[in-house]
């Protein structure tokens, strides 16, 4: 599952050193057509860099300071280490929502400390240029859950411009959420999360529809110790600096720690077992039809944004 909804929201910006013999059936470095497009987790932070430069560069235009968010710094300042893998970050940090809740520094949130000095009509404007007023909708967010379609001001306008334009990163979207479900409703897949889901049952005591589950679980949680939460799915530390409504219960925000490193263990593990073998093959099936089908799109975005 977390092949498919990734739990870091980096992405790979398509084009970007690519060598003029890759071909849109070939993808570079053997990825997923996820990756070849642009899409998806990468380890490097070139293009997060890239798209903060780009908001930061539009919000100056309209009057407002925007510092770019360097997202190894952010890491580190997060979890005390700037180049944890996967396995490791899911072992220290499950989901990253109560694991890094009240972790948010300077470091790890640069721009917290504008939107805290702004008046509240300030603040509207300020969130206006930035998100078309939906401060929740971050291009990390979109590029996450692979919805770009709620972005607005210049965090839309960072997108566009790194994937070639709102009509193709929609055509995009929609080609990759098709892809999606024909890997989802797959026989194979949909056998291996039955027993994924009895799998996290027999571990947590607890019935899941799916990974996504789990953290909304995690997030309801949480809200419950903290106060509301921003609405919408979470990447990992995106409510580091979010500040609570009153006192929190440390013993119990402590205990929530405790249980979600427990039910992301859990849902790892039975992953692992059940789900990812199968998912190979399947997803390799399927992105052979989707390459076969969409080669001109998948040569249009290569092209797109760099």
């Amino acid at each position: 599952m977390r092949n498919i909804v990734a739990l870091a929201a980096m992405v790979l910006v398509a084009g970007c050193g690519g060598s003029d013999e890759e071909s849109a059936d070939t993808p570079s470095g053997g990825g997923s057509v996820e990756e070849q497009l642009g899409f998806g987790r990468a380890d490097s932070p070139d293009a997060q860099a890239k798209a903060e430069n780009e908001i930061a560069a539009c919000m100056r235009a309209q009057g407002f300071e925007y510092i770019p968010v360097d997202p190894v710094a952010a890491q580190a300042a997060l979890t005390d280490k700037s180049n944890l893998n996967d396995e490791d970050f899911d072992k220290q940090f499950g989901y990253g929502i109560a694991t890094l809740y009240g972790r948010g520094t300077p470091q790890s949130d640069p721009n917290a400390r504008i939107r805290q000095g702004l008046s509240a009509p300030d603040l509207r404007a300020y969130d206006r240029a930035l998100s078309g007023g939906q401060p929740e909708q971050t291009f990390f967010r979109a590029a996450d859950t692979g919805d770009f379609s709620q972005l607005g001001g210049c965090t839309k306008q960072a997108a566009d411009k790194l994937f070639g334009g709102s009509e193709l990163l929609t055509t995009v979207q929609r080609k990759l959420d098709e892809l999606d479900e024909a890997v989802l409703e797959d026989q194979r897949m949909v056998r291996a999360f039955e027993a994924w889901r009895a799998c996290v049952r027999d571990k947590t005591g607890q019935t899941f529809e799916d990974s996504e589950d789990v953290e909304l679980d995690i997030q309801r949680r949480l809200a419950a110790i903290v106060g509301p939460l921003p609405p919408g799915e979470s990447a990992p530390g995106e409510f580091a600096s979010h500040t609570p409504e009153g006192p929190v219960d440390e013993t119990a925000l402590g205990a929530l720690r405790q249980l979600e490193l427990e039910f992301a263990g859990a849902d790892v593990a039975c992953e692992d077992e059940h789900i990812a073998p199968v998912e190979d093959a399947v997803q390799a099936e399927k992105e052979k039809a989707f390459r076969d089908s969409n080669a001109e799109l998948l040569r249009r975005m290569q092209g797109a944004g760099g």
